[in-house]
């Protein structure tokens, strides 16, 4: 947290509040074959599941406040599906057990985690493209305690962390890496966004900043989007390991909601070290 003088004084906040460990088990273990570009095809089933109108997950969303009638939720963040056994052929990826899991995150709101799980547990989807589907069912849905936060925190991410900057003048957005030494300032400003969606209320200490650490090599990922369709488009995300010193309030909200862009397209999803 920061004092009246601006500056950053160490402390832990701790919230009962969780992630979710989602145990997905392989319906047909004959139909094991995903494109390993899956990210947006699993997004968008996220997206149809918290926004399905009429059940208690999206009504409640709606009542709270968390979820505008004409603006579709998205604040919702989801790692890579963790497979223990695969194997990689060209595009595809082989599912060679019989159960995965994934780590998924949204609003850290207590009365939204029955609501979850209810809404989520023993549900079945298909997941893949026009070459190959995996059906689904999920099995079981865990809830992860939340860590303690503090001022410094380091990270692993679990899905690719994606940011980019407009540049004028230019027709595209220029996608960073987080070697680049403009990379912590919109790193900041993106998260400063992440806190005003989870406090509700702007940063008490603007403008937002904070330092951003390296700590693993860096290892660039492209994820193609929509693949196959006319608005196919490939993000460029990294993997890597950070360290963060910022207010714990703020890398709480980037815990929560997924540091980075396009946290709901399965991008920013981390896990504590």
């Amino acid at each position: 947290m920061y004092n009246n003088s601006g500056t950053s004084s160490f402390y832990f906040i701790h919230f009962q509040e969780m992630h979710y460990k989602f145990t997905l088990k392989l319906v047909d273990q004959l139909r094991n074959i995903l494109p390993v570009n899956y990210q947006f095809e699993l997004g968008s089933w996220f997206y149809r599941m918290l926004n399905a109108p009429g059940s208690p997950l999206q009504e409640f969303l709606v009542s709270s406040g968390h979820l505008g009638k004409d603006k579709p939720f998205r604040n919702f963040v989801f790692s890579h599906i963790i497979v223990p056994y695969r194997k990689i052929e060209a595009d595809r990826l082989l599912i060679q057990c019989e159960r995965v899991s994934l780590i998924f995150s949204t609003l850290p709101d207590p009365h939204l985690e029955p609501l979850v799980t209810s809404n989520f547990v023993d549900a079945r989807f298909m997941l893949g493209d026009k070459l190959s589907q995996v059906p689904f069912f999920i099995e079981k849905v865990e809830k992860i305690p939340e860590p303690e936060f503090s001022d410094k925190m380091t990270f692993r991410t679990i899905s690719p962390l994606h940011l980019s900057v407009k540049i004028p003048g230019r027709k595209n957005e220029l996608y960073l890496s987080p070697e680049d030494d403009s990379f912590a300032r919109y790193f900041y400003e993106n998260l400063y966004l992440k806190y005003r969606i989870l406090y509700g209320h702007e940063h008490p200490h603007l403008p937002v900043s904070g330092k951003f650490k390296l700590r693993s090599e860096v290892n660039q990922k492209g994820i193609t989007i929509n693949a196959g369709n006319p608005g196919q488009n490939k993000l460029i995300g990294y993997q890597l390991r950070f360290r963060l010193q910022a207010d714990p309030e703020l890398i709480r909200s980037g815990y929560y909601l997924g540091f980075g862009e396009k946290n709901h397209l399965g991008f920013g999803c981390c896990e504590y070290l």
